[in-house]
């Protein structure tokens, strides 16, 4: 018994831990969640949220298209966002952007990087997942998690979650 109690304390304590990662977007088309320390940016448009961490590279954004694509385009869609990651307007930007890998209706790839987020002077080792996914009221979500490379482990495990997260009202 005593066992069983530990087990269901360190169970609560697992959930309380996981939800305090995340928040959640609640927006007129849809619904999000996002990493729990980035602040949610003034929403100019319904169909678009940007969160970031203020004067830091972190940054997650996400918008919605009724739109259904399938495997080929979803593959179209990250070489082509491969190429703007590093090249803009065909001057390379110092990005690598890696293999993108798609999984059932969903298609990411990571790039690594350096920015500063304020003046450019001190630039930041810097990594980004890259996202497309078809829910299965074939609505595409698209979007962006930036982060510090030495936190990648911390956000690379919340990725899938706010992939799972996106729905459409």
């Amino acid at each position: 018994m005593k066992k069983f109690i530990m087990f269901v304390a360190f169970a609560a304590m697992c959930v309380a831990v996981n939800a305090q990662e995340l928040k959640t977007f609640d927006g007129k088309l849809f619904s999000c969640q996002y990493p729990a320390e980035f602040e949610a940016q003034e929403q100019w448009m319904d169909d678009a949220f940007n969160a970031k961490i203020e004067d830091a590279v972190e940054f997650f954004s996400l918008s919605i298209a009724d739109q259904d694509m399938n495997a080929q385009e979803l593959k179209d869609w990250a070489e082509g966002m491969k190429g703007l990651v590093e090249r803009s307007f065909g001057e390379p930007t110092g990005w690598k952007a890696g293999a993108a890998e798609l999984k059932g209706k969903t298609v990411m790839f990571r790039s690594e990087g350096e920015e500063d987020p304020v003046c450019d002077d001190n630039k930041i080792p810097t990594v980004k997942f890259t996202f497309c996914t078809v829910t299965a009221d074939k609505k595409t979500f698209c979007g962006e998690l930036k982060f510090q490379k030495k936190d990648e482990a911390k956000y690379k495990a919340l990725i899938d979650k706010i992939i799972a997260s996106c729905k459409a009202k």
